[in-house]
């Protein structure tokens, strides 16, 4: 903080500055150049990555993210991107799944897995193609839902973020509906078309919404602990 002094001088010598303010004198020292080192340096590039893609992923996933101005889910993101990049990531080698990444969940609780307990599998079978295989199952002893529910709606995303220089290169949407009863849904094969160019890191989501009906309407909980959403897969090439 300024001192205040009895000479009177103004300017600067060495990391001091002399100065007048009313009919007083007063001085401070100029805060010190940190000099950063090549790993701060480091750590600082990642994390602009890490935010940079954060923002573009949850731009192109929005209809799988309930809560898309939540602070702390964006931040947690960006802290999982970084947790990646700082994990020892590759810019040449392929990776299925990502490290951290594969299991971030946009809302806090129970996961898209804990509530819909089937064996969900993302494969890259050709370029620029990904596959959704969702196996037979009996909606009302494979899902945890909340009482009431008739029906579920099921939101599925993949989008795609080049590492180095952060540019969004596409994304796809589809969803997947089905009656919560204990009828037998058939296995299901989607197809998510999106670039698979090297050095693109891949994300394929999934939102969980279920519906009741109320005052002859059919809604959606608002209950957060029904309402799952996050990454079943992450794949970077």
């Amino acid at each position: 903080m300024p001192s205040q002094i009895n000479v009177q001088l103004t300017g600067r010598i060495q990391n001091i500055v002399f100065y007048k303010r009313g009919d007083k004198y007063y001085a401070r020292t100029l805060p010190q150049k940190v000099k950063q080192t090549k790993g701060t340096k480091k750590r600082a590039t990642e994390f602009g990555k890490a935010s940079t893609m954060g923002k573009c992923f949850r731009q192109q996933m929005l209809p799988v993210i309930p809560f898309p101005s939540d602070i702390k889910m964006q931040t947690r993101l960006v802290s999982t991107l970084f947790q990646w990049l700082r994990s020892g990531y590759d810019p040449l080698g392929p990776c299925d799944p990502v490290p951290f990444v594969s299991n971030f969940q946009f809302t806090e609780g129970y996961s898209v897995r804990d509530r819909w307990r089937v064996d969900l599998q993302v494969t890259n079978p050709a370029t620029n193609m990904l596959q959704l295989t969702i196996p037979a199952f009996v909606p009302e002893s494979r899902m945890s839902a909340p009482a009431g529910t008739i029906r579920v709606k099921c939101h599925i995303a993949a989008a795609g973020c080049h590492v180095e220089n952060r540019q969004a290169t596409g994304g796809f949407l589809t969803s997947l509906d089905f009656d919560y009863n204990d009828t037998q849904i058939p296995e299901q094969i989607i197809s998510l078309p999106l670039s698979t160019v090297v050095g693109t890191l891949v994300l394929t989501a999934i939102s969980l919404e279920f519906l009741f009906i109320k005052n002859g309407h059919l809604q959606k909980t608002a209950n957060k602990a029904f309402m799952p959403a996050g990454v079943v897969s992450a794949m970077y090439f």
